[in-house]
C-alpha cells in the first residue's frame, strides 16, 4: 500500500470516527430520565396528547443538568452533523427476563415497561429537538413500532411461519443497508409527500443473543466516491418499491426519484434502500457507474456494530446514515423504534398531537 493510500484509509477512518458521538449519563441524570419516562408511560407513552408537553419538560430539565460537552455533542446532532448518537449508562427498566416465546404484538404494546422506553425514546429524541410523529399510512398511524420477528424469517421459524415473508422491521429477515421510507424526498415535502424521518430511534426491550444493529454513515462513502458520483446520484434517475410495512391501500412504487439532495441547511441528504432502489433504464452511462461506485462502496464499508439493551439507545440520522441487520437469531429480541422529526424539516401534518404526517 502506497503512503498516499494509506494516508486516504487513515482520513476515511477518522471521518467514520466523527459521525459517532457517545452521550454517557451520570447516575443522577438517568434517575431523572427514568423519573420522567415513567411519568410518561402512565399518561399512556408517546400515543397520548399529553405526551409531547412531558416530553418537552423532561429534555428541558436534563439539560440543565449536562455538562457543556454534553449540550456540545446534542448540538451537533441537533445541527445535522452526526450520522450516530449513542446514549449509555441508562436505568433498566425492568428486571424481568425475557419469556420462552415471543408474545404477540398486540399484548407487548401496551405493557409498561414498552410503554416506559418508548417515552423514554422521545424524550432523547426532544433532547436533539426532534419530535416525535407517525405516518398515516405506516405502522397503522401509532408512533411506537416494536422491532421484532413477529412475520416469521429469521434463523428459528415461528409458529404459523408464513411461506411468504414481509421484508420488513416486523419479521426476522436480514435487512440490507436502508434509509427508513417514504423515498420521495428527503428534508422538504414534494409532490404531495412528505419527507422521510429525520432520525430514528431505538432502544431494547430484550436482546438476549445480544445481536447488533449496524450504521454505514454515508458521509465516508461520499467521500470516496468522489464529486462527479455524488452529482450524478441527484438526478431523477432512480425507482424505488413500495416498503412491505405500509398499511394496505397506501403507499406505491417510486419512479424518477434522486438518492441524493443538496439542501442548504444539512447538506447532503439520502434516501436509498439496497433492496428496494434500482437504476431506471432511461439512466445514462454516467449515472449507472455512480449508482455502481455507491452500491460496491456501501457493500465494502465497515459498518458501525452496536448492541443495544435496556441500558442503551442509539439515535441514527436517517438523511445522513444507512442502517442494517443481519437475520434474528432469537425470537424474543424486541427493539422499541421512534421516528423523529428535525427542526430544519418540513413535512405535510395531518395532526399536531400526537405528530401525524402524511406519507
Amino acid at each position: 500500500m502506497t503512503e498516499a493510500i494509506k494516508r486516504r484509509v487513515r482520513t476515511v477512518e477518522s471521518y467514520v470516527e466523527q459521525e459517532v458521538g457517545t452521550l454517557s449519563f451520570t447516575n443522577a441524570q438517568s434517575k431523572l430520565l427514568h423519573r420522567f419516562s415513567e411519568e410518561l408511560a402512565a399518561l399512556g407513552g408517546p400515543q397520548s396528547s399529553s405526551a409531547n408537553a412531558k416530553a418537552c419538560d423532561g429534555a428541558t430539565e436534563l439539560k440543565r443538568s449536562f455538562s457543556d460537552d454534553q449540550n456540545a455533542l446534542l448540538t451537533a446532532y441537533s445541527d445535522g452533523l452526526v450520522s450516530l448518537l449513542i446514549f449509555d449508562g441508562l436505568q433498566r427498566i425492568t428486571d424481568a427476563s425475557p419469556p420462552a416465546q415471543l408474545p404477540d404484538l398486540a399484548a407487548l404494546e401496551e405493557r409498561h415497561d414498552v410503554l416506559c422506553l418508548a417515552g423514554r425514546n422521545q424524550i432523547l429524541l426532544k433532547l436533539v429537538d426532534n419530535s416525535a410523529f407517525a405516518y398515516d399510512m405506516d405502522n397503522e398511524g401509532k408512533l411506537v413500532r416494536l422491532v421484532a420477528n413477529f412475520k416469521g424469517g429469521g434463523l428459528t421459524v415461528i409458529h404459523d411461519e408464513p411461506t411468504i415473508k414481509e421484508l420488513s422491521s416486523h419479521s426476522g429477515l436480514a435487512l440490507g443497508p436502508h434509509t427508513e421510507a417514504p423515498y420521495w424526498c428527503a428534508v422538504n415535502a414534494e409532490r404531495g409527500h412528505s419527507p422521510s424521518p429525520s432520525s430514528l430511534i431505538l432502544s431494547a426491550l430484550w436482546n438476549p443473543g445480544l445481536e447488533p444493529t449496524l450504521v454505514i454513515p454515508l458521509p465516508p462513502i461520499l467521500e470516496k466516491i468522489g464529486i462527479t458520483h455524488s452529482l450524478a446520484l441527484t438526478t431523477p434517475n432512480f425507482q424505488f418499491t413500495r416498503s412491505d410495512s405500509f398499511v394496505d391501500g397506501k403507499g406505491e412504487d417510486g419512479r424518477n426519484v434522486s438518492i441524493l439532495q443538496f439542501d442548504e441547511k444539512v447538506g447532503w441528504a439520502a434516501r436509498f434502500n439496497s433492496y428496494r432502489f434500482s437504476l431506471q433504464d432511461n439512466a445514462s452511462h454516467l449515472v449507472a457507474r455512480a449508482y455502481a461506485a455507491l452500491c460496491q462502496t456501501i457493500g465494502e464499508a465497515n459498518p458501525v456494530k452496536f448492541t443495544l439493551t435496556q441500558e442503551s439507545a442509539m439515535i441514527i440520522n436517517n438523511v445522513r446514515a444507512l442502517h442494517c441487520r443481519d437475520v434474528i437469531k432469537d425470537n424474543r429480541r424486541v427493539l422499541v423504534r421512534i421516528f423523529g422529526l428535525s427542526k430544519f424539516s418540513s413535512p405535510i401534518v395531518i395532526s399536531e398531537d400526537p405528530l401525524l404526517l402524511r406519507g
